[in-house]
């Protein structure tokens, strides 16, 4: 047994101590002038004297600093594997970012996948940067996620000059939030630009020990920006369509990173984790002990001696059974004290299949709509969606707050199991009671995906027909041998025109018109993010200005 805050023994047992010989020795004015015998003869009986009162009062006070000592019991030793480093965002702020290939538009489809990654990461010190002709500090190196995730959903680009895809300035401003650190990973959130030389900026991040990944916020088809209600054009006056610049991954190819293309799931980021993870990024093995408090214990003994020294007690049947039933309620509370505490250990360092399985446990003792969606959110974490949908299905509450979380995860839920029809009525029913931006974009998301699969499902079929014309028997019968190789020209035919259709309908990449517009994302009383831009200057660029 160990005490964690041991100066609590000695700076308040010692002063106890003496309070109590005084108090014990210290006799009233009747018990001098009168004999004890006589006394005991007077006196009523009223149940525990005095001195056993006073007693009793001082153990509940000797219980009680010991367990501010905070007594601890050490099972053993437990090795944690985590990754540490420095990692520096860079999100392009540029005017093609406005483009809406991605939904609702690039610029917010990057913010999403910035998300993402700081969920996700886990032991970084993250750094975030907004780039476009100049480059702007939004947040320094930081371990404080839900400040970053702040700054990231409040900023506001419409008081910036967007004009131009500086990719140097924003790694000249992360080598300045880097410092001395020998390790420099930058993640750049950009379509690319428009620039096809990028030697100069590779010469730089070579010098700097710069590592540079990137990922490609663009498709190879492209779109047209649109700038308040109207396509931007050139000086020709030709509508500016711009696509993914590909040039770019020689700049990652050149420092060593990674050039990965975004995608509606996660799996860009996870491929992004998994690199750094790979890299000479710190590896840590910290030693943890398991402990198990004891200060619950000796509380609940000070509060009974405490009973027992202010209220006269009852016959000695009644106190075993007050004292049986008290044990029983605390054993069972104490239990649940322990479980609860054990599964929000576990969830916090990320163990979420043994997270899940306290609170299982916990929700099938309580039966109550909070420890369902605890144990419906543990589940979820550890990727058991079908389980995470059983447990936020027995969510019943008139609180609309937890209504609206639970049918929120419900969608993401059924979107994970590309049930894309229940995520969105989910959705639709958490819209209802609070119009939230991440709500809306996942609903969005889950009806583009629900079109995809059907497409999917369409070439399928076809391509299932395909193939059973191809097994069907030839007729061997010989008087109808030019009937059957006039049918197996037309077939061979149809089969030729099936394919060429199958392999148009494969190739045929979505169109953005299909995504419905996105509805107001950023609510109006908002407080922007302040920006700060870093002191370097560049003479110039050949960027256009897009």
């Amino acid at each position: 047994m160990k005490f964690v805050n041991i100066e609590f023994i000695p700076l308040m047992l010692v002063p106890s101590f003496i309070l109590l010989y005084l108090v014990l020795t210290n006799k009233s004015m009747i018990e001098r002038i009168f004999d004890d015998k006589i006394l005991r003869k007077l006196r009523i009986d009223q149940g525990l004297s005095k001195q056993l009162r006073v007693t009793l009062l001082f153990l509940a006070l000797f219980t009680m600093i010991i367990a501010m000592a905070r007594p601890v019991y050490q099972k053993g030793v437990v090795e944690l594997e985590s990754y540490s480093g420095d990692v520096v965002l860079a999100l392009d702020l540029s005017l093609s970012m406005k483009t809406n290939d991605f939904f609702p538009n690039r610029l917010e489809f990057a913010k999403k996948k910035i998300e993402e990654f700081i969920k996700e990461a886990k032991g970084y010190r993250i750094g975030l940067i907004g780039f476009a002709r100049d480059a702007f500090i939004v947040s320094p190196l930081t371990s404080d996620k839900d400040a970053l995730l702040y700054l990231l959903h409040r900023l506001d680009t419409k008081s910036l000059t967007l004009k131009g895809t500086n990719i140097q300035a924003a790694l000249m401003s992360a080598n300045l939030l880097f410092g001395k650190n020998p390790s420099k990973y930058v993640v750049l959130f950009t379509d690319g630009g428009d620039k096809k030389d990028f030697s100069k900026t590779i010469e730089y991040a070579k010098k700097h020990h710069i590592k540079v990944s990137v990922i490609g916020v663009a498709r190879d088809k492209g779109a047209p920006i649109e700038v308040d209600g109207k396509f931007l054009t050139d000086k020709k006056g030709n509508i500016v369509i711009t696509k993914l610049n590909h040039n770019i991954s020689k700049l990652t190819s050149a420092t060593g990173g990674i050039f990965e293309p975004a995608r509606l799931d996660t799996s860009d980021i996870q491929t992004l984790l998994d690199y750094l993870a790979k890299g000479k990024i710190s590896k840590k093995i910290e030693k943890v002990i398991q402990t198990t408090e004891l200060y619950p214990y000796l509380l609940i003994f000070s509060i009974l001696f405490l009973f027992m020294s202010f209220f006269t007690l009852p016959d000695r049947k009644a106190v075993l059974l007050l004292l049986l039933a008290c044990n029983l309620q605390l054993h069972a509370g104490l239990r649940d004290f322990k479980l609860i505490k054990e599964a929000k250990e576990a969830y916090s360092r990320g163990a979420f299949k043994q997270a899940s399985r306290h609170f299982e446990l916990i929700a099938k003792e309580k039966g109550s709509p909070q420890s369902y969606y605890d144990a419906g959110n543990a589940f979820y974490k550890a990727g058991e969606y079908k389980k995470a949908i059983e447990y936020y299905s027995k969510v019943q509450t008139n609180d609309k707050e937890l209504e609206f979380r639970k049918l929120h995860n419900l969608g993401n839920s059924y979107f994970k199991l590309k049930q894309y029809k229940k995520a969105i009525e989910m959705y639709e029913k958490a819209l209802k009671l609070k119009k939230d931006p991440d709500t809306k974009y996942n609903l969005e998301l889950a009806k583009k995906m629900l079109k995809k699969s059907s497409k999917k499902r369409n070439q399928q079929k076809k391509q299932q027909k395909s193939k059973q014309q191809k097994r069907k028997p030839q007729q061997k019968n010989q008087s109808n041998k030019n009937k059957s190789d006039q049918k197996s020209r037309q077939n061979k035919s149809q089969k030729g025109s099936k394919k060429q259709q199958a392999h148009t309908d494969k190739n045929e990449p979505i169109s953005s018109r299909e995504e419905k517009k996105w509805l107001k994302l950023i609510q109006q009383n908002r407080s922007k993010t302040l920006l700060y831009k870093a002191p370097i200057k560049i003479k110039g660029t050949d960027e256009n200005p897009w």
